[in-house]
């Protein structure tokens, strides 16, 4: 006989990267609670996941609030892993970040409330871990690197900033509540569709190698990162 996968929560699901966790869950029979930020009109990814609600008795939709600590709560109720996938599609200032490094903690300490929960897939940016003065004397990108905040904020990197100061909150809460976290950066992650459905990531890293560019000697040149993808 076999046994029912446990549920996961995909916060948020509507962005581009959470719609995509979202389907994969799906076609491995797990059950889903896609939660969704509402933020002004409904996009097509949001109107996609509702219509697929519709017909998939293994996923719910709920509304939250990174901000909102006890709506973050409903959604996690049951779920024995969430992906967080933290992104704002109307673009990054500097109260924006704030609002995205408070939300991370919001979900970490919501995630430490919950029973069920097993383990915690926060997914990072690459932007998070590259942009500093000295980016063309960079050889490796690893664990270790850390986007630097004083150059994010020199140049207004906020993008950057934020997925920075976001992911070190989550990593020092999840540390000291003892969760079982890990981050996965999926690199650049590029094409058409995301250039139309999600393009903040992509200018916001495009705005960084425009200012890489300038900084950088006509002797040196901007490193070229070798990426891996890893199914997990």
């Amino acid at each position: 006989m076999d046994h029912e996968k446990p549920a996961a929560c995909v916060l948020d699901a509507s962005t581009y990267v959470g719609f995509w966790i979202l389907k994969g869950l799906l076609n491995r029979g797990y059950t889903v609670h896609a939660a969704i930020q509402i933020k002004g009109s409904e996009t097509d990814i949001v109107k996609k996941i509702k219509e697929m609600e519709r017909v998939e008795e293994r996923l719910s939709v709920f509304s939250v609030d990174t901000l909102d600590y006890h709506s973050i709560l409903v959604a996690l109720k049951g779920c024995s892993a969430l992906f967080c996938c933290l992104d704002c599609p109307d673009g990054y200032d500097d109260l924006i970040v704030d609002l995205e490094v408070r939300g991370a903690i919001n979900v970490v300490e919501a995630c430490a409330q919950t029973d069920s929960m097993q383990k915690i897939v926060f997914t990072s940016s690459l932007t998070a871990a590259i942009w500093r003065e000295n980016i063309c004397s960079q050889t490796d990108v690893d664990e270790r690197c850390w986007s630097d905040q004083d150059f994010c904020r020199k140049m207004k990197l906020w993008y950057a900033l934020a997925k920075t100061l976001s992911e070190q909150a989550a990593w020092a809460l999840a540390m000291d509540r003892m969760l079982n976290m890990v981050s996965v950066n999926a690199g650049l992650v590029v094409g058409p569709a995301v250039a139309q459905q999600n393009p903040c990531s992509t200018m916001s890293y495009l705005k960084g190698i425009k200012y890489a560019n300038k900084l950088r000697t006509p002797s040196e040149t901007i490193p070229c990162l070798q990426l891996c993808f890893i199914s997990i």
